[in-house]
């Protein structure tokens, strides 16, 4: 009896494993695999209906262009680094920038904030993954264009301005590293 227990439980947890690896597995452990699916055929859309080659690095789905090449080393982690940067949804609208200029023209300024190119150190400061991964591409004075499927960037759970599961695209410009 005992052993028919044990088989009954050892076949019930391997069907449960196995049913939410099929569809939770990426780096923030949530199930999303129908999500991805959904952003990289918008993504795929968007490079397509504006004419856009873009690189993927195929190991997180995270789509980019590299308008102008930096020098010296690529950023790495535990180094801060100093980025100008506008986000957008994939309509072109504006949601976030550091540039006082592309806030004005967008309609997004606020006299209440500072706009200076964001600090903060790779890999320890909590910046969204899409950022964390796609700085690492790029060396200083480099410029770039990211398009990051949802899991990327804020997820499930959005934040007050982004919606929920939306890609975001980001124009950056890697300013500064220093160690």
């Amino acid at each position: 009896m005992l052993k028919i227990k044990y088989l009954m439980f050892l076949g019930l947890s391997l069907a449960l494993f196995s049913s939410c690896e099929d569809e939770c597995e990426n780096l923030r452990g949530e199930c999303s695999d129908e999500q991805l699916n959904k952003d990289i055929t918008e993504i795929e859309k968007y490079l397509e209906d504006n004419n856009l080659t873009a690189e993927k690095l195929n190991a997180y789905e995270l789509y980019y262009i590299i308008h102008e090449e930096g020098t010296g080393p690529n950023a790495e982690n535990r180094q801060e680094v100093s980025v100008n940067y506008t986000g957008r949804f994939l309509n072109g609208d504006v949601f976030d920038t550091s540039i006082e200029a592309v806030a004005k023209e967008e309609g997004t300024f606020s006299e209440t904030r500072t706009y200076e190119p964001f600090t903060f150190t790779l890999g320890i400061d909590g910046v969204i993954a899409g950022w964390e991964i796609g700085l690492k591409l790029l060396n200083e004075g480099s410029k770039a264009t990211f398009i990051l499927p949802s899991y990327l960037a804020y997820g499930f759970r959005g934040t007050p301005t982004i919606p929920p599961n939306t890609v975001l695209l980001f124009e950056v410009e890697l300013i500064s590293i220093n160690n």
